[in-house]
């Protein structure tokens, strides 16, 4: 039976695998959306802040993290039945137990109902990616690429999926509190299909599980540790420091407190990312390495989305995402056909990057010509191209298709996905204020510069990949040579 279900096995996978990246876009990125709004609105650091109101989405954004990569990990666990699950428990507490998916206001104390709804659409968003990623390490090696770009079109296309679905329930501003249940719906029964022909076309007998291997899980977990005591003592120096004892704030004063407040995620974030880039490296070598940076970057840029209004600019909105979910696909077929050509990773990002400060309101107001698709169109296509290239390089790698168990695998794209959860997370305050119309002391500039490092920091480790796999190759032909052939 397996022979006659394995393609339409594939082609659901793919449509699950684009449902879940979208999915995960809208609602797993919500917290970091939350939690940077939150700084945003209660005027942090000058204001006073309400600790409630910003710590639930910051734990409930190391749950997801956490989460995602521990269902990953374990090969006993299906891939896409632990990703339904996750579509349903966010359906079921936001949608229908706790009321249509009450968010934090930023204004007002948390109530319980509305702490349990953040992690419940945490916790349902971590289960869906990470089961969906578990999924793809399930395939094999050469039927991965086209999973693996489908999860990254979703990612990438995730505003314009959560237009389509505002738009089909009301096309007014009523309709995004009911676009979500819509949406995890549709993805609900997507999910459930591609669930149903994977156990069909799953091979006779009892499949050989590894042993568990919690080590990303544990490295991701002081990761998140690391976000919330970073974040923490950063709110403690604002509050230490914003007043002089005699109660006065001087210009220098509030000037440093304003860079503690807007420069010190990045801090925290980089250490974060220092931490899951040591793990991956240990665990797989350069492949495992550019994926964790790829996802690192790629956090504040999915938080920003497309970056246009698709309101009054439909048109263009869709062209744009459409752009993103070709480039995705080239970007996954480069990396399945040539993947050592060129560091494609990098380029995407770099292209990516150079918008970002096109979005801000100061740099649009001293460049006229800067329309909406000249700001989203290269944002969307680099994006697409490098998270296309990173995630199918990650998928099958020639690191990654050579490990037979797909545990691992899993854990080796979890990290990267966890990297991107948590660096948007953390960024978020500093991306807010960036975009702001008066930016302050260069922050429009501190993102794109952190993506840049990191395409920096792909180039370096695709050459030196590269240079590893010439000299494994080296040896290899000189052991296969044989005596006679040394002089």
């Amino acid at each position: 039976m397996d022979g006659n279900t394995r393609a339409p096995a594939l082609a659901a996978a793919t449509v699950a695998a684009f449902a879940v990246g979208a999915y995960f876009g809208t609602r797993g990125l919500a917290v970091a959306r939350q939690a940077g709004f939150a700084d945003l609105v209660q005027g942090f650091p000058t204001g006073s802040l309400r600790y409630g109101v910003t710590l639930v989405p910051l734990v409930a954004g190391g749950l997801l993290a956490v989460a995602l990569v521990a269902v990953a990990v374990v090969d006993r666990l299906p891939g896409w039945p632990v990703a339904l699950a996750g579509l349903a428990l966010d359906y079921l507490a936001g949608g229908v137990l706790l009321g249509r998916g009450t968010g934090i206001v930023p204004q007002q104390p948390p109530t319980a109902a509305q702490a349990l709804t953040v992690f419940a659409a945490a916790l349902g968003a971590g289960l869906a990616l990470g089961g969906a990623l578990s999924a793809l390490a399930r395939l094999g090696p050469s039927r991965r690429w086209p999973v693996a770009a489908a999860l990254a079109a979703g990612l990438v296309a995730h505003p314009g999926v959560e237009d389509m679905f505002r738009v089909a329930v009301s096309d007014s501003y009523e309709g995004v509190g009911r676009a979500w249940p819509a949406q995890a719906g549709v993805s609900l029964a997507v999910v459930a299909v591609a669930a149903v022909l994977a156990h069909l076309a799953r091979p006779g007998g009892r499949v050989s599980a590894g042993p568990p291997r919690f080590g990303p899980a544990v490295v991701t977990a002081l990761a998140a540790v690391l976000t919330l005591v970073g974040l923490a003592a950063r709110w403690w120096v604002v509050d230490v420091f914003r007043l002089s004892p005699d109660g006065l704030a001087g210009p220098r004063r509030a000037r440093f407190v304003e860079s503690v407040a807007y420069f010190a995620p990045v801090a925290v974030a980089v250490v974060v990312g220092l931490v899951l880039l040591g793990y991956a490296y240990r665990v797989g070598r350069a492949v495992a390495a550019r994926w964790v940076v790829l996802g690192f970057a790629a956090g504040p840029l999915l938080f920003l989305g497309l970056r246009i209004g698709f309101a009054g600019q439909r048109s263009q909105a869709y062209l744009v995402v459409l752009a993103g979910v070709a480039a995705a696909v080239a970007g996954a077929v480069v990396a399945r056909l040539r993947p050592g050509l060129l560091p494609w990773d990098a380029v995407g990002l770099l292209l990516a990057a150079l918008a970002v400060p096109l979005a801000a309101p100061a740099v649009r107001a001293e460049l006229p010509g800067a329309t909406d698709l000249l700001v989203s169109l290269p944002a969307a296509v680099g994006l697409g191209l490098a998270l296309g290239f990173g995630l199918a390089l990650a998928a099958s790698g020639p690191e990654a298709a050579a490990e037979p168990e797909p545990g691992r695998t899993a854990g080796i794209l979890a990290l990267g996905a966890a990297a991107t959860a948590l660096s948007a997370l953390t960024l978020a305050p500093t991306l807010l204020v960036g975009l702001g119309t008066v930016p302050s002391g260069g922050v429009a500039l501190t993102v794109p510069v952190l993506v840049t490092a990191c395409a920096a920091l792909l180039v370096l480790l695709h050459g030196f990949g590269w240079a590893v796999d010439r000299l494994r190759r080296d040896l290899r032909a000189e052991a296969a040579a044989g005596p006679a052939a040394r002089p």
